[in-house]
């Protein structure tokens, strides 16, 4: 053989070509391929006869048979370039599977569609997944329980939270079919499709919307930028289309904001009002006025001393009134020590009265309306001889209160009379000079008076027309250090203060510290709504209490007797130990407690804390001194007292009861998580505007195909089997043969009266033209 037949198989298979141009060998199929000849069948048949290599003769003959056999007569076998007609008994190709038909039909046409569903879904789907994600913000994160008690939801927060996580898991798939639809569109327009079909190829498996395909695409773009910046060297750009990054941003964003939402929420376990009523402990308005008023005073200064906090047992609260922010459980005594603290800074405070309304004692958290004590409340240091009402005084041994005078006193001064007759009638004159002695290292006297005249028979809060019962208590408080013991820096700086000021005690000759407080109360009884959630109160109506058994003269046990009397009444026995409405002197006496006085009793309940010195004269003695009670603190102290006394007075009474309070029930909540919430909503409002802004441009488009998928491309590249038979890569990025093979979707018979869809530079009209499945019958019918 000559050297043109060194390989007789692959010259045999070199030729072995259809008139359109088709090669025959192990695909099993015949090709198109451009340009015409003609093929002798005839040839092949005998040529195999000429070799006597049996595998050259068998190569021959496979390529015969896979012709359409001939007669023998006719050798010639005619074909063209657009021919692909099958034999007469085989299916014909169609590239939309809806519409295959197994009947040949020169007029198997069709036409482009609307795909109103997907558009849709392309277009609200943001919208709505935006908006729930709104409704969660302003319906839950922007709601916040408050003091763990949730307004009323429409749906079950755990319900909702549990709703976006299931959405989460489908939302990112849903939006890459959503996307689809608009890609589709867009490949048939030349100013969005791409230029080549190595840009389409991007498109494939939908690899805009994966990590994979960003990196990939990427990497890409950084190897053409890097190419383009080398100094002479040429490089065809190998990136994707502007189409394509448009769907990778949009899905980026998405993908991004979807695991971001559920760090912008978290599951609470909260309480909500419910329908349940609870059981009350405290008094109503029937029983209120059946307690002592002794009983209440001792309850108030038992846990005045104590140094807790001011508030209620159990869940039980002192109500603000309606508006006021940030109220927690504590209202009272976070009121009272702010106070004090503005004091101690010398910052001025609106000096409007402290309203706190105290509702009867409950078991648990209660919400409703309820009868209970409303008080107002305004204490202020001033100066002792000048700035009182009750007390007239010019020194510690000449004063004058309502019901008595220091003339009164001066026998038991001066060591002539015991004070059992000089104190004698504090519980019904509401007065009292107390001589103290030294308690934990200060000297101290005290002079103190409240309006009114306790004479056994008149109870405040029984009588409408007596509401509100507006009362004030006065007290000046002397003090004074004597050896061994030294003055602490609170008392040799207290001299500066412009309320403070000093007398000499002539009955021992010691200088005493001197600075007066005075508190104005007005308070009355009455049923308020009360909030369970805010801990405030409104809705306020008076309501008197239903009078109990009124005492009449002094009988024995008179303490004993029922009848409750104005707060600042139960302040002042509270304060003195001294005992409404009998005659006799206060509980607590001089050198009989060391604790029980007012003054010890006031340094615990402000926090005073001791310290141990060393007593003159004895290295084994030692002492416990308390601090000095500056004119700040002995201001807080009286407010803890009246907060106390509001607490007793509607604590637990005689019985237990159910009203028209309400309990608090389990509930589910939503808080803000770790990432703002802000964020969220600003990427997802980017999101929709992005996706759906561009959507309204081929929203009523017609188009070829619902969505480039696998079949579709299989179909698009039928058409360019030359360029396919040129791939030299796996890798389309390195396959130079798809840069000649246009990337939009088009008109590949854009002249012909019918069309046929494929990869081609025409622009396939969508209205009043028909395309084919089968490009052949354009030709056979003639166009």
């Amino acid at each position: 053989m000559g050297s043109d037949n060194k390989n007789p198989i692959a010259a045999t298979r070199q030729r072995s070509h259809s008139l359109d141009g088709s090669r025959v060998g192990s695909r099993g199929a015949s090709e198109p391929k451009q340009g015409s000849e003609v093929f002798e069948l005839k040839s092949i048949k005998s040529y195999a006869t000429d070799f006597e290599d049996s595998e050259v003769a068998d190569a021959l003959s496979e390529t015969y048979a896979l012709y359409p056999q001939q007669d023998e007569k006719d050798s010639v076998y005619t074909g063209s370039q657009n021919s692909r007609l099958p034999p007469k008994n085989a299916i014909r190709h169609s590239s939309n599977s809806s519409q295959l038909n197994l009947v040949y039909s020169d007029t198997n046409t069709y036409s482009f569609e609307r795909y109103i569903p997907r558009s849709v879904l392309n277009t609200l789907g943001p919208f709505l997944l935006t908006a729930f994600y709104l409704f969660i913000v302003f319906v839950y994160l922007l709601r916040p329980s408050v003091n763990d008690v949730v307004a009323y939801f429409p749906v079950d927060a755990r319900t909702v939270f549990y709703a976006w996580l299931i959405l989460s898991v489908f939302v990112l798939d849903w939006a890459k079919s959503g996307l689809a639809g608009f890609e589709a569109s867009a490949l048939m327009k030349p100013s969005l499709a791409p230029k080549t079909a190595l840009q389409l190829m991007w498109h494939t498996d939908r690899a805009w919307g994966s990590l994979s395909g960003w990196w990939d695409a990427l990497s890409a773009l950084f190897k053409d930028l890097r190419c383009k910046l080398s100094k002479g060297e040429h490089h065809t750009p190998r990136a994707p289309a502007i189409l394509w990054w448009y769907l990778a941003f949009s899905s980026f964003i998405l993908y991004l904001a979807i695991p971001l939402a559920g760090l912008t929420m978290d599951r609470k376990d909260s309480l909500q009002v419910g329908p349940r009523k609870i059981l009350i402990l405290g008094p109503n308005q029937t029983s209120f006025d059946t307690l002592p008023s002794n009983r209440v005073a001792e309850a108030a200064n038992s846990r005045w001393r104590q140094g807790n906090p001011t508030i209620p047992q159990e869940d039980t609260v002192l109500y603000a009134p309606q508006g006021t922010k940030n109220v927690s459980r504590h209202y009272f005594n976070d009121a009272v020590e702010n106070i004090y603290a503005a004091d101690l800074s010398q910052t001025p405070m609106v000096t409007s009265p402290l309203s706190f309304f105290s509702g009867p004692q409950v078991s648990e958290r209660a919400h409703g309306k309820a009868w209970g004590l409303l008080t107002e409340l305004t204490c202020s240091v001033t100066h002792p001889y000048h700035g009182l009402e009750l007390i007239k005084i010019t020194a510690m041994d000449n004063w004058t209160l309502p019901t008595t005078s220091s003339t009164f006193y001066e026998k038991a001064f001066s060591g002539n009379q015991t004070y059992d007759l000089a104190q004698g009638l504090a519980g019904l004159n509401a007065g009292l000079f107390y001589e103290g002695q030294a308690s934990f290292g200060v000297n101290y006297k005290y002079l103190i008076a409240s309006n009114g005249v306790i004479d056994g028979t008149v109870n405040d809060y029984t009588n409408s027309s007596s509401l509100p019962a507006e009362g004030s208590l006065e007290l000046v408080m002397w003090q004074a250090y004597q050896a061994p013991f030294s003055p602490d820096p609170i008392f040799s700086n207290m001299s500066s203060h412009s309320s403070v000021v000093s007398s000499v005690w002539p009955y021992d000759n010691t200088t005493y510290l001197g600075y007066a407080i005075r508190c104005s109360v007005n308070s009355t009884v009455g049923f308020a709504n009360l909030d369970a959630a805010t801990h405030t109160y409104s809705n306020f109506a008076p309501e008197a209490a239903s009078p109990g058994t009124d005492s009449i003269g002094l009988p024995e046990q008179l303490n004993e007797y029922p009848g409750v009397l104005g707060i600042h009444s139960i302040v002042y026995a509270s304060f003195t130990t001294a005992i409404l409405k009998f005659s006799g002197p206060p509980v607590c006496q001089p050198g009989e407690s060391a604790t029980c006085n007012p003054w010890y009793g006031a340094n615990v309940a402000t926090k005073g804390e001791p310290q141990v010195i060393q007593k003159a004269g004895n290295a084994k003695a030692k002492n416990l001194q308390y601090p000095t009670l500056s004119p700040e603190r002995m201001k807080l102290a009286m407010y803890k007292l009246f907060g106390e006394a509001a607490i007793a007075m509607m604590a637990s009474g005689p019985g237990t009861w159910t009203g028209e309070l309400h309990g608090l029930d389990k509930a589910n909540d939503m808080e803000p998580g770790k990432i703002p919430w802000q964020y969220l909503v600003a990427m997802l409002s980017l999101w929709t505007i992005i996706t759906v802004v561009p959507n309204y441009w081929t929203f009523w488009d017609r188009r070829w195909a619902a969505q480039l998928d696998g079949f579709e491309m299989f179909c698009l590249g039928a058409e360019w089997r030359p360029a396919v038979w040129k791939l030299e890569n796996r890798e389309f990025v390195e396959c130079d043969a798809l840069l000649d093979v246009p990337g939009m979707v088009g008109d590949m018979e854009p002249r012909s009266g019918r069309g046929f869809v494929g990869l081609s530079s025409a622009v396939a009209r969508a209205s009043n033209r028909k395309y084919v499945f089968d490009r052949e019958t354009i030709e056979t019918s003639g166009g």
